[in-house]
Formats: structure tokens, sequence, C-alpha cells
């Protein structure tokens, strides 16, 4: 069963049906929004001055290899070279930070959450098949938010454990940006109970 206004590529149902055990139904199914994920476009706000900053800066230090006048050679080696890679850092970051909602927009079109009567899946094909799944068992308590319109998001704990610093670590399954979270919840409710 479908959710509303997700329904995922023939890619992803053909994958997700080769991941299926035998005798194992899909009760429901849906691809994520990129906009309704976290990692939106608010994110550029920051990014472009970040990065136009970055690149005015990175300019202005290579000034004395662009002035062919009277600049000694010993400034220029030091401020010619040393300054330009100072800045070729903060570059590859605001890129980074521009790529990271276009990447989100990719991710979301090749994702699709599952659950069936077993597990919470989520499959993801974009040069490779990434595949992930909790049992129904498995699941601990569940955290839900959900925007006006129904979409929203999933957190279900899994497990916790102590790490080698006796610091507890809690792993959780995301389900994020999708139709009918409240729907979702309800029949992970009733089947883990089932």
């Amino acid at each position: 069963m479908i959710g509303p206004s997700s329904a995922p590529s023939l890619a992803l149902e053909s994958a997700l049906r080769a991941e299926l055990a035998t005798g194992e139904r899909v009760l429901w199914s849906a691809q994520p929004r990129a906009d309704r994920l976290k990692a939106g476009f608010g994110i550029w706000l920051f990014a472009l001055p970040w990065t136009a900053f970055s690149l005015v800066w990175t300019a202005l230090a290579m000034m004395p290899w662009l002035v062919t006048t009277q600049t000694p050679e010993p400034v220029k080696w030091s401020f010619g070279i040393v300054f330009p890679l100072f800045g070729l850092p903060f570059i590859v970051i605001g890129f980074a930070m521009l790529w990271s909602p276009i990447r989100a927009m990719r991710q979301a079109g090749s994702t699709l959450y599952a659950l069936t009567d077993r597990r919470l899946v989520r499959l993801v094909l974009t040069g490779k098949r990434e595949f992930a799944s909790v049992l129904l068992d498995q699941m601990g308590p569940i955290d839900r938010k959900q925007n006006a319109d129904g979409w929203g998001n999933l957190r279900i704990q899994t497990h916790s454990r102590v790490d080698g610093d006796g610091d507890r670590i809690t792993e959780r399954f995301d389900v994020l940006g999708v139709p009918d979270v409240a729907r979702l919840e309800r029949l992970i409710l009733e089947h883990r109970k089932a």
C-alpha cells in the first residue's frame, strides 16, 4: 500500500521486491520529499556569503602573483602561495554547504521507506544499493514529528549500548520526510503487538 503523493519509481519498487523474504507483505511505503527534510535550502543564506568571501579573500591573497609590478620575490612566495592555500579549505567547505541541499534532493528521489508485516525498511538506490531494516520486535520507543499536512519524521529507538568511555549510546532508525507519518506509526504499533 503506497502513501499519498509518494509513488515510488519502478526501480525502487523492484529493488524492494528483491529484498523481501518469501511471504513478506508490504503494508506501507513512501518516498521522502527533499523539501520535507532538515537539509533545506536555508543553509544557502549562510553558504553564499561564506563562499563569496572565501573566493574574494583567496583572489586578493593571490594579488602579489597577479600584479607584475615591483613586488619583491619573498613577498610573492610567502603571500602569493601560503595565503591562497590557506583559503582553499574555506572554499571547499563553502561549495560543500552549497551542494548539501542538492544532494538531499537527489537522495530523496532515490530513497524508499517501507513497512512490511515483519520489519521497517530503508532502501537507497544511488550508484550502489543501500539497504537497512529493523525488525518490528526490535523497536523501542517512537518519537513522531508531524506537520499540519501529515508529512513528518519518525525516530525509532532500536537499542542502546555503553561505549568504551562508559557513555550510553542510543541507536535509532529514522524515517524522514514522509507523508501520513501518523498512519505509519499506528501501523507499526498495531503490527508490533501482533
